[in-house]
């Protein structure tokens, strides 16, 4: 009886959910896994903001940003939710190198309800996560992005394609490369293995951090050459040059 009676009162008032930061428990009207507490240390990006790429436009820079008046890409538009520094910084970190799975698909209900009132992709057919190449998946054991970008194909109500788009080069980490290298690191470093999938289809490319935008173009690239009609880009972050734009 005792049992029956806790299994009823779990009916009738389910416990609060937890924060996946912090562990608090919280109420939110919407579907987050995150508390306001920690809601409120995120960096979100606020306008004014480039057309092209949504990077935050400082020191009263002009539209678009240096980077995209100093670089083609082969995606279309890229968005992005926060700035790549402070608690972001430290969330994706964790989400990718200390085995938080249930980390990274908490920050993916937060580009979920961020995609709720965005118009720039309501031409969506399709949801493609950035891969991440065989060894490198054996070796963390899941891909961040992919689990992010699950709640957020499901609010899209759109397809979420895994095995459309393949690495099939290893890359090294991008983060201590310079600009030059870290193109020629993405270079031929995918392929796409289902064209028919993707023919004809307006594709949303989605990845965790956008710094240069070299993995996200040479990911679109393949994609195009493949039969997609045309591809955009959403990553959780976006990195904000300090220094010499050239570094």
């Amino acid at each position: 009886m005792r049992i029956l009676w806790q299994t009823l009162v779990k009916l009738l008032y389910p416990p609060l959910p937890s924060c996946v930061a912090c562990g608090e428990t919280f109420t939110s009207v919407y579907p987050l896994a995150f508390c306001q507490g920690c809601l409120d240390r995120i960096p979100f990006i606020t306008k004014p903001v480039c057309s092209r790429c949504d990077r935050p436009l400082r020191g009263g820079e002009s539209d678009p940003c240096r980077e995209c008046r100093g670089e083609s890409y082969f995606y279309d538009q890229a968005m992005a939710v926060a700035v790549y520094d402070g608690y972001m910084r430290e969330l994706l970190h964790s989400a990718k190198y200390d085995f938080r799975p249930d980390l990274a698909r908490g920050l993916g209900t937060i580009l979920a309800v961020w995609a709720e009132n965005e118009t720039r992709l309501e031409g969506i057919d399709a949801v493609i996560p950035v891969p991440l190449h065989p060894e490198k998946l054996a070796a963390r054991g899941y891909n961040q992005t992919e689990l992010m970008a699950e709640p957020l194909a499901a609010a899209l109500h759109r397809p979420l394609y895994t095995g459309v788009l393949q690495r099939i080069r290893p890359t090294v980490s991008q983060s201590k490369l310079s600009r030059r290298e870290r193109k020629e690191n993405t270079r031929n470093a995918f392929a796409v293995i289902d064209c028919a999938a993707i023919a004809g289809k307006e594709v949303l490319l989605v990845d965790d951090i956008r710094t240069t935008g070299y993995t996200l173009s040479a990911a679109a690239r393949v994609l195009l050459l493949a039969g997609a009609r045309r591809v955009k880009a959403l990553t959780m972050a976006v990195g904000v040059t300090t220094g010499s734009w050239e570094r």
